[in-house]
């Protein structure tokens, strides 16, 4: 081998070395950026705010945080498969008006989880029907199924707030707390905890992340990929239940727009925590914290004393930043 043969290599060599560290540098930038993102944002509100680091006001932002987190969950599970669910917002609306009729009617704690997770299966069920067996798209799908859940949110309360001493029955959801922990934060990480046990551990999350990256190559592997679409949209659909009866118990009332707020900081802490909106790739840990990060700017800016129109920009912009990390992704 001459010598120019061997330094043609060799640069061939490091230029490859090169190649690789920056892709796997743009990797690691889009998956876990926003991270770094998040910490500089926390430092710096502990040193420009007097309370932001306070324990009371963390435990503040992570209960702020939860809810949103727990529909999350579904929706990070409906990315996953390459799918997008934009209903939830309005059977958060219908549930919530729904179960907390029931609860100040009498139905008590079990009673309203009933009634609310059980609209959000419905509303899951039929997603799921629609985009697995009649193959409607799914955005179509949601967003026929979120008019039809706004309409009948406002039919059923008929435009007024649903309210009673029987919601003080379900406070302690919202409201207690575990070792100085809210509740409602233990049970959104005890669900994650689940799913990522469920998505890293098992086969029925290997089949999920499978069908997400290549549907025909899943179902060539003797994959039901129908059956696991359907469960998919019928657990966002129960997530989504679960989230509203947590709300009308934050709350202390029930509205038919009371879930018109979750559109945006769910899809966003969803593409911001790394789901790729192509399906396949993502990690559900990095969804809860996406949610954290959200809260903790709406608490930030508040004090700020940000306009709430320039919170609206922020907003805006953090949106901008996901799907711009998504497209780095892929």
């Amino acid at each position: 081998m001459s010598t120019e043969t061997a330094v043609a290599q060799e640069m061939g060599e490091r230029l490859r070395q090169r190649r690789a560290a920056r892709a796997w540098l743009l990797r690691q930038l889009a998956d876990e950026g926003f991270i770094v993102v998040l910490l500089l944002w926390v430092v710096y509100l502990a040193i420009a705010t007097a309370n932001f680091a306070t324990l009371s006001n963390l435990l503040l932002v992570v209960s702020q945080a939860a809810i949103y987190a727990i529909v999350a969950i579904g929706t990070t599970l409906v990315v996953l498969l390459g799918e997008l669910d934009i209903s939830f917002g309005s059977v958060i609306s219908l549930a919530g008006c729904v179960a907390a009729n029931a609860v100040v009617g009498g139905a008590g704690v079990a009673g309203g989880i009933a009634v609310g997770v059980g609209i959000g299966l419905l509303f899951g069920a039929v997603n799921g029907v629609m985009v697995t067996y009649l193959r409607i798209p799914s955005v179509v799908t949601t967003l026929a199924t979120m008019g039809a859940g706004a309409g009948l949110a406002a039919l059923y309360s008929g435009g007024t707030t649903i309210f009673g001493n029987g919601l003080d029955a379900i406070g302690f959801l919202t409201q207690g707390t575990t070792a100085g922990i809210p509740d409602v934060a233990v049970l959104a990480l005890v669900l994650y905890l689940i799913s990522w046990v469920i998505l890293t551990k098992t086969r029925a999350g290997a089949h999920l992340y499978a069908t997400g990256d290549n549907e025909q190559a899943a179902f060539r592997c003797a994959i039901n990929v129908r059956r696991i679409r359907m469960v998919v949209f019928i657990v966002a659909g129960g997530l989504a239940g679960l989230g509203a009866l947590l709300q009308a118990a934050q709350l202390g009332q029930a509205t038919s727009d009371m879930g018109t707020g979750a559109l945006f900081p769910v899809l966003t802490a969803v593409i911001l925590g790394g789901i790729s909106i192509s399906g396949g790739r993502g990690k559900i840990v990095n969804t809860l914290v996406a949610c954290i990060f959200l809260a903790s700017i709406t608490n930030g800016l508040i004090l700020l004393g940000v306009d709430p129109t320039v919170q609206q920009i922020v907003q805006g912009a953090v949106l901008a930043l996901a799907v711009s990390l998504d497209r780095l992704r892929r």
